[in-house]
């Protein structure tokens, strides 16, 4: 517990370093090393980190859609990923004798999700402060506080296994716990934001968006544990004591963040 008390400490005191130099190249740096240590890990935990050159070629392509994606080449992104798709598809061909087509999907499905999400932190950087960074700490809070709420409620409520194949610790009174507790804990979030920096907040939408995206950190949260079990490892990686790798971390937010973002785009509750 200690171990996991002090990462954690440390991982926030890196966010907040990270944060407070926004607008600065630090954050693309800082995406694009997530991208790209959350590749590493996923392409590793399914088995494919043992060819170098191909580990990579993959990461070069993760730091490539994680910023200069949406600096240099939004435009052309469909090409880009199209030509991404061929060259894995070469490597399959040419090493099919230890490389399956299905680790041509594995590695495009990452590539091309995992950098992309971590992103998101960029097109909030648009909206300007404070705006941006409410949303980049509503977007990790849906996240980590629907975890951490789940967690108690299922330890004093849990009863009903949600997903016992899946993920054996959760139960279902657990994860409404997690959403009920999210939804309240966002919405405190929301009215510090609201007295702090004048800003008027379209309670429908955000009241509506956070059971969604509380919903979908659970989603999130469960498809990491599925491709866990089914690869037989208990964490992606050891980059962070007591929590594991970045995707250990970050495998709720990646699908929380841009479903905020495109919430945000077509039911604004930021007034």
């Amino acid at each position: 517990m200690k171990t996991r008390v002090i990462s954690a400490l440390v991982g926030l005191l890196v966010l907040c370093a990270v944060l407070c130099l926004f607008d600065t190249i630090v954050l693309d740096v800082a995406v694009t090393v997530l991208s790209v240590i959350a590749v590493y890990e996923m392409i590793n935990a399914v088995g494919l980190a043992k060819n170098k050159s191909f580990m990579a070629f993959c990461a070069g392509f993760a730091a490539l859609f994680s910023t200069a994606y949406y600096q240099s080449f939004s435009s052309i992104g469909g090409y880009v990923e199209l030509i991404f798709a061929i060259l894995v598809l070469l490597f399959a061909l040419s090493n099919h004798n230890e490389f399956k087509v299905t680790d041509a999907a594995f590695a495009f499905f990452f590539v091309i999700m995992i950098p992309k999400a971590f992103a998101t932190l960029l097109l909030f950087r648009n909206y300007g402060e404070p705006v941006s960074y409410f949303l980049v700490f509503l977007s990790l809070a849906v996240a980590w506080l629907n975890d951490t709420c789940a967690y108690f409620s299922g330890y004093f409520f849990g009863k009903r296994k949600l997903c016992p194949e899946i993920s054996p610790k959760k139960t279902v009174e657990g994860a409404i716990g997690g959403v009920f507790g999210d939804v309240i804990l966002c919405c405190v979030l929301a009215l510090i934001f609201i007295k702090v920096t004048g800003y008027a907040v379209n309670w429908i939408s955000f009241v509506i968006f956070l059971p969604v995206g509380a919903v979908v950190a659970i989603f999130g949260d469960l498809c990491a544990s599925i491709i866990k079990r089914q690869f037989g490892i208990k964490d992606y990686g050891k980059i962070m004591p007591g929590h594991g790798g970045i995707m250990d971390r970050f495998d709720s937010w990646i699908f929380v963040a841009p479903v905020l973002y495109l919430w945000n785009i077509y039911f604004p509750f930021i007034l």
